[in-house]
């Protein structure tokens, strides 16, 4: 009789702890993925890389600094960017020549990015202004 009751209360114990475990269990989602999605994703992602690999420069960083802008925050406010803007910004960093004021140049877009951005109440960045 014991040890009916016994593996009763394992039997208990076992589907208590599966029924716990597997009832937050979903069901995966699936669906197909259009080509023009999976292109404008992968399209953004390319442009993205670009731009941060353009902030990353040493001579870009130093030129943030010097306008009191943190490097951080702008690379956080160049990933918030509309597809639109980060378009438009990776055009003008593609159509800018390869010598030192391209940098000022590049600089200036930004600021005037995260003036818009500033005056529509997206971004807080210009606290001291």
């Amino acid at each position: 009789m014991q040890v009916r009751q016994i593996l009763r209360s394992l039997l208990v114990v076992v589907l208590s702890v599966q029924l716990v475990t597997l009832g937050g269990m979903h069901a995966a989602q699936a669906g197909m993925v259009r080509t023009d999605e999976y292109a404008a994703v992968e399209e953004r992602q390319e442009r993205l890389g670009r731009v941060q690999d353009f902030l990353a420069e040493e001579r870009v960083q130093a030129q943030l600094q010097a306008l009191g802008v943190d490097a951080e925050q702008a690379a956080e406010r160049v990933a918030a960017l509309t597809d639109a803007e980060l378009a438009q910004l990776d055009q003008q960093l593609e159509d800018l020549p390869a010598g030192g004021s391209s940098v000022l140049t590049v600089l200036g877009i930004m600021f005037v990015v995260l003036l818009v951005l500033e005056l529509l109440g997206i971004t807080n960045i210009f606290v001291a202004i």
